[in-house]
């Protein structure tokens, strides 16, 4: 097994085989995503003051307009936006709405973490359910048509926040993400648009059409904000301007950062959050395997850890030697994920249709072409 795994070519810093479409390779066999992240943040340290100074005019900003609420968290029970509702309350002292949203998927641990978050501090919060058949419905749709649900279930969590900011008149969203903990955002073959015109294209003349095209009501305005903020971020132009007329979204981490197990020390003593199963990512979701078994069907020498360890190393988090083992272990299993199997089960999808589905659908013909330049412009100038 070990002389298979050295036979792959792999990035010198990280573990991204060569098998990715958009990888390459400098003269020292460095990826050109190592490259990105290097020049990105190697100056991190010199500029993390003025970053955190950014930061706390956006929200006292938020604090001068005087409305119900300052900021909008999404809450899902990990650990990142745990972490933003402790910055937002407990260090800030924002006004803060917390909101989920539950389709069924939410596992108990995330619930229990949400609950104990909301004990620990003083902010309100919505959950926000959909029925569980219904989602069931309307990820059977995106797999048969796309090969992944992920878009649908983000989609659904995109407009729960929506509603809570249109209701409140909420003008700041802080959002437990950030460029520099994305690792999948800038790999074309496993990510897409994230968007309402997306999701709207996806289920147009489909069954599940007029039970869900509410969720992507409102969107061309959603994405003129969406395109003004990020000309906002290339051109240097402060959120601060935008916030009393457009709601501005923003990634903690693109402002504040700390290694994610002091992060997990401090929620474990401030916000009686817990690991449940020993594993920090991906708690929160019954189903979250399997988006990260899907691309191992599609993209040869990768497994389920191969993007998120090497998001690991660039953030010297991991050493390389440590991800190989990982990798090696798990480039023998085959099986499909307990919960897949389940989820095609109780949706009546054979695994051969499942995956026919992931390996020959185009997800890239929903995606509106203005999007997908924006988006491009946008990875491509975004500077800190």
């Amino acid at each position: 097994m070990k002389e298979e795994t050295d036979q792959i070519k792999r990035c010198t810093r990280c573990i991204l085989p060569a098998s990715l479409n958009q990888l390459s390779f400098d003269e020292d066999g460095i990826c050109n995503h190592c490259r990105k992240y290097e020049n990105d943040f190697k100056n991190w340290d010199l500029i993390k003051n003025r970053k955190k100074e950014e930061f706390e005019k956006i929200l006292e900003k938020a604090k001068n307009l005087k409305r119900p609420y300052d900021v909008l968290v999404p809450l899902s029970g990990g650990k990142d936006s745990t972490y933003a509702l402790y910055l937002c309350t407990k260090i800030y002292k924002l006004k803060t709405l917390a909101v989920t949203l539950d389709n069924g998927f939410l596992t108990q641990p995330a619930k229990d973490n949400i609950r104990n978050a909301l004990d620990s501090c003083n902010a309100d919060h919505i959950f926000y359910t959909i029925n569980r058949r219904n989602a069931s419905e309307l990820f059977k749709t995106f797999t048969g048509r796309t090969g992944d649900f992920c878009n649908a279930c983000m989609r659904s969590i995109n407009y729960s926040i929506e509603l809570a900011i249109k209701s409140f008149n909420i003008p700041l969203v802080i959002k437990g993400s950030g460029r520099r903990v994305q690792y999948v955002s800038q790999i074309k073959e496993v990510s897409s648009l994230n968007t309402s015109s997306y999701f709207a294209n996806v289920i147009r003349g489909t069954d599940v059409e007029s039970k869900f095209v509410y969720l992507s009501a409102n969107k061309n305005k959603l994405e003129f904000q969406k395109i003004v903020g990020g000309i906002c971020d290339i051109f240097g132009i402060r959120r601060t301007s935008l916030m009393r007329f457009i709601p501005q979204h923003i990634g903690m981490y693109d402002y504040l950062y700390l290694p994610f197990n002091e992060i997990v020390d401090i929620l474990k003593r401030e916000m009686k959050w817990s690991d449940a199963s020993g594993s920090v990512e991906h708690l929160d979701c019954h189903l979250h395997d399997i988006p990260f078994y899907k691309d191992t069907l599609r993209i040869p020498d990768i497994t389920k850890y191969t993007f998120h360890s090497s998001g690991l190393i660039r953030q010297g988090l991991m050493i390389r030697e440590q991800a190989l083992e990982k990798e090696e272990a798990e480039l023998s299993k085959k099986d499909p994920p307990a919960e897949l199997l389940n989820f095609l089960k109780e949706n009546d999808i054979g695994y051969e249709d499942y995956v026919k589905a992931v390996t020959s659908s185009d997800k890239s013909k929903f995606e509106p072409r203005i999007q997908k330049i924006a988006r491009n412009v946008y990875h491509r100038f975004r500077r800190y």
